[in-house]
């Protein structure tokens, strides 16, 4: 890992601290909710906080959708207070009066994600917390703008400059290579020793993208066979007993795209006929590389 890597890691790394709290006693999740945005305090803070994500992971279904609908209604924006402070905005340009306008544009709700995020190890938990949501969102208006948010935020968290790209091999951690096969969706690994064909051959290589509040996730993983050439078919590269390929003499890395717009299409052929479909461009990027790496007899 790189020190940069390193350094973030050490920003985020906030997993010895345990996510609980014994501050929730009579309190309704809606009640601290409301404690926690308005609170100034860093310790309080944190103790309601803790006691929102603690008492969340403990609701069924039911309750957590009462939680999602107070966020969604309770804690969404005043178009009034909008309409007032963008009228003012307009009326005299300044810097007070679009700091007004940008905090009555911003839903109460993401301040309260924000703050439940300090929480240590609450980035994943939000993360569970957004796929409840989604579960229960599809079609009612206010979830799907509250989802919004969540999304807003989860996109400035993870962004491609926080990610850290880690090579997967043989020797990585078991819980991490659990979740590279529960993960798997499309060439599913189904056993240890399918994955050990995947991962130890000098041929085969998988890396990951990790976030630093995340280091056992795989947020994002490949996987890469080396070649001579391009792949007639992914039984080939997967078969067992395949002639492994010593990684020096491995010069072309093939990587299979789906073309766009053709997700749906592309997948069904596979599982029908385990065809693979590559854009032109992946075609023509071979073609060429093939050229390179074997070039024509001269006379």
């Amino acid at each position: 890992m790189t020190t940069l890597a390193d350094l973030l890691a050490s920003v985020f790394d906030r997993r010895k601290v345990p996510l609980e709290s014994t501050f929730l006693g009579e309190k309704t999740l809606a009640e601290l909710a409301f404690e926690l945005v308005s609170s100034a305090g860093e310790a309080s803070g944190l103790a309601s906080a803790a006691a929102i994500m603690s008492g969340y992971s403990s609701l069924d279904d039911a309750d957590k959708l009462t939680f999602f609908g107070m966020m969604a209604v309770e804690m969404n924006i005043s178009p009034d207070k909008v309409r007032q402070t963008l009228e003012a905005y307009e009326a005299m340009p300044s810097k007070v009066t679009y700091r007004d306008f940008a905090a009555a544009a911003e839903p109460l709700r993401q301040e309260l994600i924000r703050r439940l995020n300090r929480v240590p190890g609450a980035t994943g938990g939000l993360v569970q917390m957004r796929a409840d949501l989604l579960r229960f969102g599809k079609g009612d208006p206010d979830l799907e703008a509250l989802d919004l948010d969540f999304r807003h935020l989860l996109a400035s968290w993870f962004n491609r400059g926080f990610l850290v790209l880690r090579p997967i091999s043989w020797e990585s951690p078991a819980h991490v290579l659990e979740k590279i096969i529960a993960y798997e969706a499309v060439h599913t690994i189904d056993s240890w020793e399918d994955l050990r064909r995947r991962l130890e051959p000098a041929d085969r290589r998988c890396f990951a993208f990790f976030h630093p509040a995340m280091p056992d996730e795989p947020l994002i993983f490949v996987e890469v066979a080396l070649t001579r050439g391009m792949a007639q078919s992914i039984q080939s590269l997967l078969e067992e007993g395949r002639e492994e390929k010593p990684a020096e003499s491995s010069g072309l890395m093939v990587n299979y795209l789906y073309e766009l717009g053709r997700v749906a299409q592309n997948h069904e052929r596979f599982a029908t006929s385990r065809e693979i479909s590559t854009s032109p461009q992946i075609r023509a990027l071979c073609a060429l590389a093939q050229k390179i790496l074997q070039p024509e007899k001269t006379t």
